[in-house]
């Protein structure tokens, strides 16, 4: 087998790599999850039930952002959290299995094609597929490894940086999906009107892709400091767009006074949130799941806001009248709110410290 082989093969491979991810992707979507929900349930319907720790070590996901993974899908009904019967201080992870049953058949359904092409093979073509497809999984798993024991640097031996951007084309809706956790972001009106959106990163680069107006932004599952990943993301105002943030960040800065804004999602914690929005058009739905220390929000003169916190809150102003430390479920909302047409709908969950709502 020459060079040329060896490359096509590869290169195949890659390819069923990649339309797998899409297939997850798409399942994801469907059933309203991320793409670590799905690929998490899915091993716990493969294995059984099993601990938080083995979940980590098999997807390659950080304890905590594992931890969050589960939290996410028991509170969809997919998982739920049983004693260890051999241990009772372990917490073992176990599918609902009537819950889990619509992804299931999705599942058994692209099982079943697969089957029909498996079909064609010899029982010795299928062992030698077999064979292959083990040694190609190690040789992942190894270059895997590699990935998370080297960070990434630029040329000049300091932080990598990197830019992506994509034509606005057709385009009349867009969404930003931010996952895997970074130090900072910043997003804000970008200044061509012909690009979708433009994005730099300092740190390790991130993979992009864009389908259907869907901006996905996944960093590799390496174990070094995610708190060294920061990009600035330009999103064109012409258009509206969702934002969704999800695995965690260090601080949000999120200048959005000139975007078509449909609804900001934080899920993961966040230390410092900084965003300011423009007049909506209808609700705008603004959550953070995770908890927040400090946080400022502001919005157009007149544009009223209902701000809920549950799990507490130590120190909260909405336009100049403070609300005290208070614990489980906090509300405070401006005048005018009720009736209401255009208006903001701000939701903490986790806990906040700090908190400023104010108008422009």
């Amino acid at each position: 087998m020459n060079r040329d082989q060896i490359d096509s093969v590869l290169r195949s491979l890659r390819r069923v790599n990649l339309q797998g991810s899409f297939l997850g992707q798409s399942v994801a979507i469907r059933f309203g999850l991320s793409e670590s929900d799905i690929e998490t349930l899915e091993q716990l319907m493969d294995m059984g039930a099993t601990t938080a720790g083995k979940l980590s070590e098999i997807t390659g996901l950080t304890s905590g952002a594992v931890t969050r993974v589960i939290d996410r899908l028991e509170q969809s009904g997919y998982v739920r959290r049983i004693p260890d019967p051999t241990d009772r201080r372990r917490v073992i992870v176990e599918v609902v299995p009537d819950k889990a049953a619509a992804i299931q058949r999705t599942l058994d359904h692209f099982s079943s094609a697969g089957a029909e092409e498996i079909a064609r093979y010899s029982e010795a073509q299928l062992n030698l597929i077999t064979d292959f497809l083990a040694r190609m999984e190690e040789v992942t798993r190894t270059e895997a490894a590699t990935l998370r024991e080297t960070p990434e640097s630029g040329a000049d031996g300091g932080p990598a940086s990197s830019t992506h951007a994509a034509p606005l084309g057709g385009l009349t809706e867009a969404r930003l999906t931010v996952r895997s956790g970074m130090s900072l972001v910043k997003v804000r009106a970008g200044a061509s009107p012909t690009e979708l959106y433009r994005a730099d990163f300092e740190g390790v680069t991130p993979q992009v892709r864009v389908r259907d107006g869907r901006v996905l932004v996944q960093y590799r599952r390496v174990g070094f400091d995610w708190r060294k990943r920061s990009g600035t993301f330009g999103l064109n105002p012409s258009i509206p767009w969702t934002v969704d943030v999800v695995g965690g960040v260090q601080r949000l800065e999120a200048d959005l006074r000139s975007v078509d804004l449909k609804g900001l999602d934080i899920t993961g914690g966040t230390e410092k949130a900084l965003i300011e929005v423009g007049r909506p058009h209808g609700e705008l739905p603004l959550r953070m799941v995770g908890g927040v220390m400090t946080f400022r929000f502001a919005r157009p003169s007149g544009v009223p806001v209902r701000f809920t916190a549950v799990g507490g809150v130590t120190d909260a102003t909405l336009d100049g009248t403070r609300l005290g430390k208070k614990g489980g479920e906090a509300r405070m909302e401006s005048k005018g709110w009720n009736g209401a047409r255009d208006r903001v709908e701000l939701t903490v969950v986790g806990g906040a410290k700090t908190v400023e709502i104010v108008e422009r």
